[in-house]
């Protein structure tokens, strides 16, 4: 692959780290990255080995999940600040990528931290 189609993979993975929260889609990420959204696509997963809408979903589960141990927030403001409009597609995803939903991981998160104290 081009340096410059490495770049722009690299510009694509910047833009949704720092957007994750925001509705964005497939469509303004290659945009952003002057690509065609098929094109970004199939080079982002050769590249970083996903494609860019689960790379998205990967980043907004994981502050989901350090939201979920190192506050006390509802998941009603977590889902919304990580990036979902609705609750039940983030439990949905959540659960797709963790295994159990978010109230699960949370609990058995602190009970874990209190066997370990």
């Amino acid at each position: 692959m081009a340096k410059g189609k490495a770049g722009k993979i690299r510009a694509a993975a910047e833009f949704i780290e720092a957007y994750y929260d925001k509705a964005i889609t497939l469509s303004n990420i290659a945009y952003e990255v002057n690509l065609g959204a098929w094109e970004l696509s199939r080079l982002f997963k050769e590249q970083m080995g996903v494609t860019p809408i689960e790379y998205l979903t990967n980043i907004r589960i994981e502050r989901a999940k350090k939201l979920l141990l190192t506050t006390d927030k509802n998941c009603c403001n977590i889902y919304y600040e990580v990036g979902y409009n609705r609750q039940t597609y983030f439990n949905r995803k959540f659960k797709e990528v963790t295994g159990m939903t978010p109230l699960e991981f949370r609990a058995g998160n602190r009970k874990c931290k209190e066997q370990n104290k």
